[in-house]
């Protein structure tokens, strides 16, 4: 029939006793013909669909029948009543790859007893069970493998290291089909450089690589470096935490790496500031690449040293400019002359968070003429003399009558004018006592008594007074709540 109807087949396995007709031809028909049949024919696909029925029929029929047919069994738990057929197969590596044969094969040819290593970790386990005949047939089809069983067991989470980068290794499979099977793994790579680099970039994405500073470098200086993937690694907050715990290496071998974290403007500010502070040495000048939230860190962790190309880098943002060099003082001071500043930035200086002993030396470089025609600068300066007891030799007239007349509080301007009043006459002291308020004001020619608050300032102040014969006498007066220091004046 076979050899005068071409049809035959066909049609002897599409009517109702189709499963009988195609037993009786695997059971009747010669190897060698099965074979001939088996290309490109119905025949293997029918008997695959079928075989349960089948071997139900003829349960003692010959497994060479069925490898003839050049089939995979497509659910070896459905003929699992025939496990001598059922062995066949699989020892010739006729079987799909599917999670319930994969099982079977574990269980029943393997003789495996945890599945449950299979549905969390597949592949481990598969290949700690050490079966050549097992692993033949993955490698065959390893492609089909990862699709229809790793990357469809959605609690396959807890394959190792190992396996995990054997997969990954894989030039034959779609970096996007080995990118869903990295991302669902718990497990990181340990180190990069056994890793392809067309995986570098999709790693670092999906932070599936121990963060070391290590495989950052690696990372940095090989042919799959992508600098938004390295960038979006370090910004994360577990990542940062942990490359954090070691210091960064500080070699010319890794001054690429230093470069890239200090020129990276897309990290979040604190993942930048975390990071600089980090740094083995400070900078000799501010990376160009970089704007001025960045810049601004810089200068707040003194990663910067201070000088004059450094000071001029940042001539576009005056207030970093100060506050570089407040943070900075202690270098300023001991070499001033290096930075172009003059007086008014010495004046924003001493308001920029400098200690008492810095501010005394900025005023030191500072010109105190220039305060007669500045009153707010008189007014900041005057109160910081005469709290920190500044020299101020060879001030003249203008300059002290500027300082104590812009101070303020009065104690203030009272205990200037007790310092400095050795270089006013005796008219330009009834000059300043005239401006300041009463009483201070009545301290002149006439019948009046102005009488003072007893304080140190006051008293110093009468006594040098009556010195020079300004005031004509003055007297400690016990008052009802306090005590006062009248003033007696020169009737003219």
């Amino acid at each position: 029939m076979l050899a005068y109807w071409e049809e035959f087949i066909p049609t002897a396995l599409s009517g109702r006793r189709s499963v009988a007709h195609a037993t009786q031809l695997l059971v009747s028909l010669s190897n060698e013909r099965l074979e001939q049949l088996a290309r490109g024919g119905e025949l293997p696909g029918f008997v695959a669909d079928h075989l349960p029925n089948m071997l139900a029929m003829v349960p003692d029929l010959l497994p060479d029948r069925l490898l003839s047919l050049g089939f995979d069994a497509p659910d070896l738990h459905a003929i699992k009543g025939h496990p001598g057929i059922a062995r066949k197969l699989v020892e010739s590596g006729r079987f799909e790859l599917t999670i319930s044969n994969l099982e079977y094969v574990y269980r029943e040819i393997l003789g495996g007893f945890d599945v449950e290593a299979l549905r969390r970790r597949n592949y481990t386990t598969l290949r700690a069970a050490r079966s050549q005949i097992l692993d033949d047939r993955i490698e065959q089809e390893f492609a089909t493998y990862l699709e229809r069983v790793l990357l469809r067991i959605e609690s396959n989470s807890e394959e190792d290291a190992s396996s995990i980068l054997a997969v990954a290794s894989r030039d034959e499979i779609d970096i996007e089909e080995v990118g869903r099977f990295v991302k669902q793994q718990a497990a990181i790579l340990p180190e990069l450089g056994a890793v392809p680099e067309r995986l570098h970039a999709m790693l670092f994405q999906l932070g599936k690589i121990r963060p070391t500073w290590a495989n950052c470098l690696t990372f940095l200086e090989g042919g799959g470096f992508d600098p938004d993937s390295l960038s979006q690694y370090l910004d994360r907050d577990d990542i940062r935490a942990a490359l954090l715990l070691e210091p960064m290496p500080s070699g010319p071998s890794a001054q690429a790496l230093r470069d890239f974290i200090l020129e990276a403007e897309v990290l979040s500010d604190a993942a930048y500031r975390d990071y600089v502070r980090h740094l083995p040495q400070p900078l000799v000048d501010f990376p160009a690449e970089i704007g001025r939230n960045k810049w601004q860190i810089l200068v707040e962790e003194r990663m910067v040293k201070l000088s004059g190309d450094s000071f001029e880098t940042l001539a576009d943002h005056a207030d970093l400019q100060l506050r570089f060099v407040a943070t900075n003082i202690d270098a300023y001071l001991a070499e001033p002359d290096a930075l172009a500043v003059d007086d008014t930035f010495r004046e924003e200086l001493l308001t920029a968070g400098v200690n008492d002993a810095q501010k005394a030396a900025v005023i030191g470089l500072m010109d105190l003429d220039e305060v007669v025609g500045l009153p707010g600068r008189a007014a900041l300066l005057g109160p910081l003399i005469d709290r920190l007891g500044i020299e101020t030799p060879d001030v003249g007239v203008m300059v002290v009558k500027s300082l104590i007349l812009h101070s303020t509080p009065i104690r203030t301007q009272v205990s200037l004018l007790n310092k400095l009043s050795d270089v006013l006459t005796d008219d330009d002291v009834r000059e300043v006592l005239a401006r300041l308020p009463p009483p201070y004001s009545e301290i002149k020619t006439g019948y009046l008594s102005p009488r003072l608050e007893s304080n140190a300032e006051n008293l110093g102040l009468v006594r040098w007074l009556d010195s020079r014969n300004i005031i004509s006498s003055w007297k400690s007066v016990k008052g009802f709540y306090s005590d006062e220091l009248r003033v007696n004046l020169y009737r003219r």
